[in-house]
Parts: structure tokens; sequence; C-alpha cells
């Protein structure tokens, strides 16, 4: 299995596991899953979080540089789709960024070069593709692989006794790529957090774009954003709150150095405004895009 998913003997075979994955594969503890990705043949198993670790970070610096005033994160696909959907109105407001999966997969990119073998995401954000990653997995697909290849999850061991594994714990994100409040507040004039989950998002937008605060709007959970841990059977801004409970406790200083920070930013052209359509129809928390179940012997060579 170790030779299938690398490219050479002097390469590694790393994982990146999507928020929605950790929730699909309970009871089992995240660490049991990546004890099981490991027994499946990858070197390197790295939490989604690092990723919004790196997006959250990019919309910090970006809203503490600019004067205190309203904005709109965009960093999933799903809410980009819904806030150009009707045209470029909100266009000015957006904070737009790269999905926390495209994030993780250029910072490791950067930082282990030639060392990479193949590069694979398992979770369902449309914005996990090419050229960050070789390979892209469906969650529910990865765990049906573990099964077939005799890899229990409830058997691992839920402690890491013989390495230092990659650090999960977030300094100024929520799962999704969104900066914490207490973040915000403490880097950003005082900017508040404003997490939507309601039935009339255009309404609920609209109203927070003009109160005299300045706010930080969230909608991601409430389109149905996998990288917040949205599921068919978790939804909304709780799935943040399942994520989170999974989580160790908050680091006082930041999980990624400053080494190599890849360029996060993602302009908003006019040609995407408008040209989507039928989405208000489909971004349902049970959204889920097509993506490739691929065997563990393709991982190398596809790219």
């Amino acid at each position: 299995m170790e030779s299938e998913l690398r490219k050479s003997p002097e390469t590694l075979a790393v994982l990146v596991v999507g928020t929605d994955t950790l929730i699909e594969a309970l009871p089992a503890r995240p660490i049991q899953l990546a004890h099981a990705c490991g027994e499946l043949g990858f070197d390197l198993v790295v939490p989604l979080s690092w990723g919004d670790e790196l997006v959250a970070e990019a919309a910090l610096r970006d809203l503490e540089g600019e004067p205190p005033s309203q904005a709109v994160l965009c960093s999933c696909p799903l809410v980009r789709r819904r806030l150009l959907q009707s045209g470029s109105d909100l266009a000015a407001a957006m904070v737009s960024l790269v999905s926390p999966p495209v994030a993780v997969g250029r910072h490791l990119r950067a930082s282990l070069g030639d060392r990479i073998g193949s590069l694979t995401f398992v979770g369902r954000c449309p914005g996990a593709t090419t050229p960050e990653f070789d390979v892209t997995y469906d969650p529910l697909g990865f765990l049906q692989i573990l099964h077939d290849r005799g890899i229990k999850l409830e058997s691992q061991p839920d402690t890491f006794l013989d390495r230092l594994p990659p650090d999960r714990r977030r300094h100024v994100s929520l799962p999704g790529g969104c900066p914490s409040p207490e973040m915000l507040w403490q880097r950003c004039h005082e900017m508040s957090l404003a997490e939507l989950d309601g039935p009339d998002l255009a309404l609920e937008i609209a109203q927070l774009l003009f109160l005299a605060q300045p706010t930080l709007v969230d909608i991601a959970a409430a389109v149905g954003c996998h990288c917040c841990g949205v599921t068919a059977e978790n939804t909304g801004v709780s799935a943040r709150v399942a994520v989170t409970s999974l989580e160790p406790p908050r680091s006082t200083t930041p999980v990624i150095t400053e080494a190599i920070l890849p360029d996060l930013s993602l302009t908003v052209s006019r040609d995407e405004a408008g040209e989507v359509t039928g989405v208000g129809s489909t971004l349902s928390p049970s959204f889920r895009p097509p993506m490739a179940v691929t065997p563990p012997s393709a991982l190398a060579t596809r790219r």
C-alpha cells in the first residue's frame, strides 16, 4: 500500500482530512481516524484546521489594514455563488479568499516541495481541486475504503505514543476559516462577528451592512459549507459547535508559522456575477458536489 501512494520511496503521501469527514467518522475520534489513514499508507495526515488558520489570518490582515467598516467573508465556493448569483453589488464588501483546502494545499506544496509524492483531500468542499490536490475523496467513499481494507476505526488508539502529530489546535480561526470573535475584536477595530443562519439571508445581510458597529458577516454554515462541518445530519451554525467539541483547547500562539504563507486572495471578476443560476435551490445543508472516489492505487498517477 505504501508504494502505491508514493511516487518514489523518498517522497511522502500526504492526506488533508476535511472537517465534514471528522463528523462522518463519528463516533470514532479524529486521532483514531488519523491512525486509520496511516494504516492505509499515508505518511502525513494534516487537519483542515490548518487551512482555516491560514484563511482566518489572511482575513484578519485584510480587515485590520482598512478603516472600520462592514464586510462579508467569502472563502467558501458555496458562499461565493450565493453572494454573486444576483450580481456584483456585494463585491466591494467581500473579503474574497480561497477556501481552506486550497489554502492548506498551497501551504503544504510550498513547505514540502518535492518531498510530496501525492497530496490528497478527503471532504466535500468543491474548491478542493487541482492544482493543489492530486486526488479528492468523498468522505463516505473514503470511509468505505477503510472498511473494505479491514481497517476498523473503533479499534485504533486515541493517542499518539510514537510520534508528534500535526497540531490540531486553533489560534485565530473557527471551522470554515472565519476569524474568531475574539481576534476580530482585538485586531480589527473592535469588529463584531455575525454568523447568519436564518431563512432570508439577503435581508439579514442588508440589515447588517447598515449597522454603525463594524461587523464581519459570515453565511458559510447557512449555505452548507462542508469546511464548517456541515453534513446531511449536522447542519447550520451548530455544525461548528460539533466540530470544536472534537478539538483540543485553543493555542495561545500561532499554529502555522509565518515562514511560508501563500497568497490566498481571490479577485471577484465581473464575469462571475450573475452567471450562476439555480444556486438558491441547491445550496442546502445536504448539498453534495460530485467528487472522485479513486482507488488508492491511482493516487500516485493522477494529476
